[in-house]
């Protein structure tokens, strides 16, 4: 991958990670748009510094990602603080034409005869016109979502990384096909870097072409030649299982903060230094959220303030901020490395430093550089949110 590419990525590992998540649609117009890089290339059309698209590519995939989701008998929503349709709340705007298309295949052979009618051009007569309202409210929601607000992270800017060509919707009352789509509903853009990564790693960036999605799929194969029942889905939740080892961390940790919390009267929080006097003020905090860096270690678990520690969440302590804190910090390891010496070392030693230190306190530095660079790392890399005080 050249530089240019590597930028790009983490510009938009950062947009995912950074931009606001109101609904699902960010989700669905990078998946849609990688499927019509990787598909349509021969719809492309470069001007201007830009690589353009038909925006009815984008229109059609929407219909066909949401009529499954829209379809099951469990409601799902996909926008903050949506309900049912008929219950008093904001709903995506298309759900109701998309969900009036549903109630009529439901029994007609449901998403598969649909696709096929409409490839056919052959949607019944009286559901064209829902068609085109679906059409309509489905292209302004990808417009008005997600091609003005992707990105607003990261250039605080409107269209800063998808565009349209502005121009005015007209649908004839013609038969609604995918050349229809495509002939109708103008175009949309993105920078040639950004086309070629989703060329390139798109099928990454998705998942479709992950290690873990490849090696479920072999198993699946060579169980069914073997006549056994493996599911992919069954593999990924076994791929997906990992030792559990948070309980007994935090019950040592615990242990000797309440030992210091009797001793002293309270012990600072990690973060703002606030006073921590009882377990109902007191979370422990992982420093580098589990949820992104799968650490249970005992350096990693601090005690913050309840408060202090919602408000966090799964952000990256800044290098900056966990320099401020560094005697906080390195007071409350030592005291778990006086605690339980032989895991503490063997933890920073694999997690931190990579070495052994052969001198008394010699790791505090080495360790606490470790944990810098993984802030680094996490923030500058990967593009996860990076907090302070």
């Amino acid at each position: 991958m050249t530089s240019r590419l590597l930028d790009e990525y983490h510009i938009l590992n950062t947009i995912i990670e950074q931009d606001k998540r109101v609904s699902s649609f960010k989700y669905a117009l990078l998946r849609g748009t990688i499927e019509i890089c990787q598909q349509y290339a021969h719809l492309e059309e470069e001007t201007e510094g830009r690589v353009w698209y038909p925006l009815g590519l984008l229109v059609e995939k929407w219909i066909f990602y949401y009529y499954p989701i829209f379809e099951s008998e469990s409601f799902i929503p996909q926008l903050n603080g949506e309900k049912r349709l008929e219950q008093d709340s904001k709903n995506i705007s298309f759900r109701k034409p998309l969900s009036e298309i549903i109630e009529y295949y439901r029994t007609r052979g449901g998403i598969s005869v649909f696709f096929s009618d409409y490839r056919k051009g052959n949607i019944p007569d009286n559901l064209q016109e829902t068609m085109r309202d679906l059409i309509r409210k489905t292209r302004w929601a990808i417009i008005d979502g997600p091609f003005q607000h992707l990105g607003h992270s990261q250039y605080d800017s409107y269209y800063s990384v998808f565009d349209w060509d502005r121009d005015r919707l007209f649908l004839p009352k013609t038969p609604i096909s995918p050349e229809y789509l495509i002939s109708y509903c103008g175009k949309y853009s993105v920078s040639p870097d950004l086309a070629l990564l989703f060329k390139y790693f798109g099928s990454f960036i998705l998942g479709e072409g992950s290690i873990l999605n490849k090696w479920a799929e072999f198993t699946t194969q060579i169980g069914k030649a073997q006549g056994l029942s493996i599911t992919r889905e069954q593999m990924l939740n076994i791929l997906g299982t990992g030792p559990d080892t948070e309980r007994e961390q935090i019950q040592r940790v615990t242990r000797i903060y309440d030992t210091l919390i009797s001793n002293q009267g309270f012990i600072p929080c990690v973060w703002s230094g606030h006073p921590l006097k009882t377990w109902g003020d007191i979370n422990i905090d992982h420093m580098l959220p589990f949820s992104l860096w799968k650490n249970n270690d005992l350096w990693n678990l601090m005690p913050a303030k309840t408060s202090v520690n919602a408000q966090k969440s799964d952000k990256i302590p800044s290098p900056d901020f966990i320099t401020s804190r560094q005697d906080v910090i390195c007071r409350y390891w030592e005291t778990l490395e006086s605690a339980y010496p032989d895991t503490f070392q063997q933890e920073i030693v694999s997690s931190l430093t990579g070495k052994r230190s052969t001198a008394h306190q010699d790791w505090i530095q080495p360790a606490f550089f470790g944990l810098l660079e993984k802030s680094r790392y996490l923030i500058d890399v990967r593009g996860y949110a990076a907090w302070a005080l």
